[in-house]
C-alpha cells in the first residue's frame, strides 16, 4: 500500500507534540475526489486544535490541518464535475498530508494566475472575512470598521474587502512594522496595541463609536472593543486567541442596542447561494487588482511546529503556509 507524509497530533500540547508520520494513502469513494496537496494554510484555529481548545474540534489521535489547494489525483466513482489534473483548494480534514479526501461538491477551482501557496489561503481566510463582513455584517459605504490584527492572515483579507465595500477602516498591529504594513493594503488607521492603549487611541480617530467591529482576541480586547461600539453597533467574534472568553450583560445589550455576533464558517459553507456570490466576488476582486492574497511566510511540511511557534509568538504577516510539494 502507498504511504504518504502527514503531520499528526498525538495528544493535546504545544507545537512539540506535532509529529511527521508515515500513513497509507486513501481512495476515494463514490462521489469523492483524491486531492495531491501542493500547499496547506495555517490557521490559528490549528493552534487551539492542537490545544484542545478548540469548540468541537478532534480529539488525538488526529492529523492536523484543515485547508489546503493542489490538484485532483484520483476520482471516485459518479464524479464527472472534476478531471484528474483540475487544480482546485478545499477545507478538508487533515490538511497537513500529502493527499487528502474530500466531498467532489466540496471543492472550489483555483482561481486562474494563484498560485497553490496563494490559493491556500482563500477556503478559510478569504471566505471567513467575506462572509463575516457581507453576509452577517452588511459593511457597506461610509461605515467605520475596526478590525483586531490587521497585519495578520485573516486580518489583510478583512482590510481589503472592508476598504472594497467603501468602509472607513481603523487596523491595530502589534508593531509599527505591521501598522505600515497594514496601511499599505489601505487601513485608513492604525493604532499599535503594544505602544498604546486602541481603546483610547480608537476613541480619537472615530466620534461616536464603531459601526462594526471585527474580534478574535477575547479578554481584555474584547471589552474594550465592545465599549468602543456605537448605538445599534455590530461586534462580530471570529476567536478567542486570548483563551479567555467574556461573558455579555444582557443589560449592556439591550441598554446600546449593541448585537455581538458569533461567526464559525461552516454554517455558510452550506449556504449555497452565499459561497456562489463570494466566489464571484473573489473572481471579480482579483481579476480587477481590487484584492492581493498576501502570502508571506512558507514552511517545508516537516516544519509545521515552527511555523504554529511563528503565529503563536505573532511573529508573521499575511498568510502562513505549508510547502507540501
Amino acid at each position: 500500500m502507498r504511504e504518504m507524509r502527514a503531520i499528526r497530533v498525538p495528544r493535546f500540547g504545544g507545537p512539540a507534540v506535532l509529529e511527521l508520520v508515515h500513513i497509507p494513502v486513501q481512495e476515494p469513494g463514490p462521489g469523492e475526489i483524491r486531492v495531491r496537496v501542493r500547499a496547506a494554510g495555517v490557521n490559528y484555529a490549528d493552534l487551539m486544535q492542537r490545544e484542545g481548545l478548540y469548540p468541537g474540534g478532534p480529539t488525538p489521535p488526529f492529523i492536523a490541518g484543515f485547508e489546503v489547494a493542489g490538484e485532483i489525483d484520483c476520482l471516485g466513482a459518479g464524479v464527472t464535475q472534476w478531471k484528474v489534473g483540475d487544480r482546485v483548494m478545499a477545507l478538508c480534514s487533515g490538511g497537513y498530508a500529502e493527499t487528502v479526501i474530500q466531498n467532489a461538491r466540496a471543492v472550489f477551482p483555483i482561481p486562474g494566475g494563484l498560485s497553490y501557496r496563494e490559493a491556500a489561503a482563500i477556503p478559510c481566510q478569504f471566505l471567513t472575512a467575506y462572509h463575516a463582513l457581507i453576509t452577517l455584517g452588511g459593511t457597506a459605504p461610509r461605515m467605520t470598521v475596526l478590525i483586531q490584527a490587521a497585519a495578520g492572515g485573516l486580518g489583510t483579507q478583512l482590510v481589503q474587502i472592508a476598504k472594497i465595500r467603501g468602509a472607513r477602516v481603523v487596523g491595530t498591529c502589534g508593531s509599527d512594522e505591521k501598522c505600515a504594513f497594514a496601511e499599505g493594503l489601505g487601513c485608513d488607521h492604525t493604532i499599535n496595541y503594544r505602544a498604546h492603549d486602541f481603546e483610547a487611541e480608537a476613541r480619537g480617530i472615530v466620534e461616536g463609536g464603531f459601526d462594526l467591529i471585527v474580534e478574535s482576541v477575547g479578554g481584555q480586547v474584547f471589552d474594550k472593543s465592545l465599549r468602543l461600539l456605537k448605538p445599534r453597533g455590530r461586534m462580530i467574534v471570529l476567536g478567542v486567541a486570548s483563551r479567555e472568553p467574556r461573558p455579555i450583560p444582557a443589560l449592556l445589550l439591550l441598554r446600546n442596542n449593541w448585537t455581538v455576533s458569533g461567526f464559525h464558517l461552516n454554517t455558510y459553507l452550506a449556504d449555497r447561494s452565499a459561497m456562489r456570490e463570494a466566489l464571484d466576488a473573489l473572481a471579480d476582486w482579483l481579476a480587477s487588482g481590487k484584492l492581493r492574497i498576501i502570502q508571506s511566510h512558507t514552511f517545508p511540511l516537516a516544519a509545521a511546529a515552527e511555523a504554529h511557534q511563528a503565529i503563536a509568538d505573532r511573529r508573521t504577516t499575511g498568510k502562513v503556509v505549508l510547502d507540501v510539494s
